[in-house]
């Protein structure tokens, strides 16, 4: 019994990463089922017993994203940083994030764009809590008389659309330059980051 439980978690977290995988890369609209199953060898029927519909498979790798973003911005929450330190410690957390980090943030970059069509009948915005955790902060910092000349939120969405950008920018700005002059770039980028979040202090 036990040796069937963990299979089926194992096929149903490897259905969920080839699903993020394929979701980042082609949108909801580009990714079928029948592409997901294939990528693991199993059939269509296999992959819809874990997950009903191609929707059903979808929300849950935005749950299981949004899960994943919100886990690195409350790493922050018990250390004590000030506010300005602690979105900068957010921030940088999503620049330098990993093969996954950039899936996540691609994503959900995805479906600001794909939503259009879905947007009057959803019922659940995974993203929100992420928009919500980032918000608290500036508005702990505006308490205590940091960030009086932003928009809270306004702010936030300039923060992470230049953070969004760099990230899937990165496979062409690495084509278009020198390794040494892409690296020099990177660390230039999180300059700038830090500058924009100080400036508004």
């Amino acid at each position: 019994m036990i040796g069937n439980v963990t299979l089926k978690t194992n096929t149903r977290d490897k259905l969920l990463l080839q699903a993020e995988i394929q979701f980042a890369e082609k949108g909801f609209y580009g990714t079928s089922i029948n592409d997901v199953a294939a990528e693991l060898a199993i059939s269509k029927q296999g992959l819809l017993h874990h997950f009903p519909s191609k929707e059903k498979l979808y929300a849950a790798v935005l749950q299981a994203s949004a899960d994943y973003l919100l886990e690195h911005l409350q790493q922050s929450r018990d250390q004590g940083l000030a506010p300005c330190d602690r979105l900068l410690k957010m921030m940088t957390s999503f620049s330098e994030g990993g093969d996954r980090m950039v899936r996540v943030v691609s994503l959900l970059m995805r479906e600001l764009l794909d939503n259009r069509p879905r947007a009057e009948v959803a019922h659940q915005w995974f993203l929100k809590p992420v928009l919500d955790e980032l918000e608290g902060v500036v508005l702990a910092g505006q308490e205590g008389g940091e960030f009086l000349s932003v928009h809270p939120l306004a702010f936030v969405y300039q923060l992470l659309g230049a953070i969004q950008y760099f990230m899937i920018s990165q496979p062409t700005l690495k084509q278009l330059y020198s390794a040494r002059r892409f690296n020099d770039h990177r660390k230039h980028h999180l300059i700038e980051i830090k500058r924009l979040i100080n400036s508004a202090k």
